[in-house]
């Protein structure tokens, strides 16, 4: 079959027409630029003290529509302590980035 103009307008009419009928697919694709810390330390002298006074690696961090940034998990040493609010962490190392909103809240968690 040979690719004409007017058989790739129809093909992309046909893209398009399923797409709006499907805004989750749209919706999908839509990123978040936002600035998230790389490196957190405990705020807290209580804290230093229970989880200890080290600097620690983000390996994950909640994301709202609007860039914001409500809980990170946090590994310090050999331990990844999860869904830290941000009130409670100080930020060592800021970076910029952009992925989907994850808009999710989740119970407190400590894994060893």
């Amino acid at each position: 079959m040979k690719l004409t103009k007017e058989s790739l307008r129809k093909i992309i009419k046909e893209v398009i027409a399923e797409v709006d009928g499907h805004p989750q697919i749209l919706k999908k694709n839509k990123e978040v630029a936002h600035n998230w810390a790389t490196h957190m330390e405990w705020k807290s002298s209580t804290d230093k003290e229970k989880y200890g006074d080290v600097v620690g690696e983000v390996i994950h961090h909640t994301l709202f529509e609007d860039g914001t940034i409500t809980k990170y998990d946090v590994k310090f040493g050999n331990k990844t302590i999860k869904n830290i609010p941000t009130a409670m962490l100080e930020v060592v190392e800021l970076k910029e980035h952009s992925h989907e909103a994850t808009e999710e809240d989740e119970e407190e968690k400590d894994d060893e």
